[in-house]
């Protein structure tokens, strides 16, 4: 390998601070560009009939990212290789180009205008038979090894950008299910078509027919509440940065109400039980219920520097860097099992 690719693998630890934030494909794509530089770089969604939704037009003016969306999306090799295969990986465009260059006026009305003369695209898995696509263009060719090596990272990237999709769907769940415990869960893009459901939406929706009718009759709103015969629906916008469903809907169905707070202490009183002592224990309680350090000591009547000794001891143990995964992990104990954006209906 050469000295500047085991420097671009040694800063992909960099881009664990921007996992779970609208930063994160950004940020893959900046450390790539530093070794592999392009002109314009722009981050899609992009479903197998060849629909792309920008997540983030990155360095490419936005008039350019729309006309990608609303017509030239189809007809790009790269999208149409994806259309075509469903083949997930790195693609260049000099690799596809003679098999879907027929396809519409895309290099005529779209790449020749801005200039474009070689691309390349890094297709990543995405719920719902979708990818998100990193596109790298450029006014003049890449090198020619220059996609093997961008293969080199990719299993890499991969496994950053699966818990990226693991981190922002567990903090749309936080946001939205707040004082309820989630049981069943699903995502829906722009059109009302299911890009994620766990076990419990899909048994749901077998149970009552009406389900996923119902939801798709508010999907112009930007929340709403729906009252049906196996629970409450809660419907709420995702940002256009989300990445799992850009601009969709996250509904979180309560089919028996369970307020949270009445039972919260028992659920704190069995987490992590044996896996840390009785006072890190009541460190962790008071961090869940968001005392800030100083004030978690004087509830535990420690010094301040004891508790901070402490965290670090429950961090070491528990294998994790930040506070923000011991909530987590909270919420799959919530929950008795971890959640996956993996499964689709």
């Amino acid at each position: 390998m050469a000295m500047d690719e085991a420097g671009a693998v040694a800063m992909f630890g960099q881009i664990a601070e921007s996992l779970g934030t609208p930063r994160f494909h950004r940020g893959v794509l900046d450390i790539v560009r530093k070794f592999f530089p392009s002109d314009f770089a722009q981050v899609y969604q992009i479903d197998r009939n060849g629909r792309a939704v920008c997540i983030d037009p990155c360095d490419t003016p936005e008039n350019a990212c729309r006309s990608y969306e609303q017509q030239f999306s189809l007809d790009c090799p790269l999208s149409r290789y994806w259309q075509s295969t469903g083949r997930l990986g790195v693609v260049a465009m000099h690799e596809v180009r003679s098999r879907y260059e027929n396809y519409g006026n895309y290099f005529s009305d779209f790449y020749h205008p801005m200039g474009l003369v070689d691309e390349i695209g890094v297709l990543l898995p995405s719920p719902g038979r979708r990818t998100v696509a990193l596109f790298m263009e450029r006014t003049r060719s890449f090198n020619a090894d220059t996609a093997e090596a961008v293969r080199r990272f990719y299993s890499g990237i991969t496994r950053l950008h699966r818990a990226n999709n693991q981190l922002i769907f567990r903090n749309a769940v936080i946001r939205k299910a707040r004082g309820v415990q989630p049981n069943a869960v699903a995502i829906l893009d722009r059109a009302g078509d299911t890009v994620f459901a766990n076990r419990e939406w899909r048994q749901a929706c077998q149970s009552d027919s009406l389900l996923e009718s119902t939801t798709k009759t508010v999907m112009d709103q930007e929340s709403a509440s729906l009252e049906i015969d196996c629970g409450t629906v809660s419907m709420s916008r995702l940002d256009e940065s989300f990445a799992i469903s850009p601009g969709g809907r996250l509904c979180v169905l309560d089919q028996n109400p369970t307020p949270i707070g009445s039972t919260l202490d028992a659920y704190k009183s069995t987490f992590l039980k044996g896996q840390v002592s009785r006072r890190e224990h009541e460190i962790i309680c008071a961090m869940l219920d968001g005392y800030p350090t100083k004030a978690i000591a004087e509830r535990v009547g420690c010094a301040l520097e004891t508790v901070k000794a402490h965290k670090k001891r429950i961090y070491h143990r528990l294998d994790i860097t930040t506070e923000r995964e011991i909530f987590l992990m909270f919420l799959e104990h919530l929950q008795g099992r971890g959640m996956t954006t993996e499964a689709t209906h």
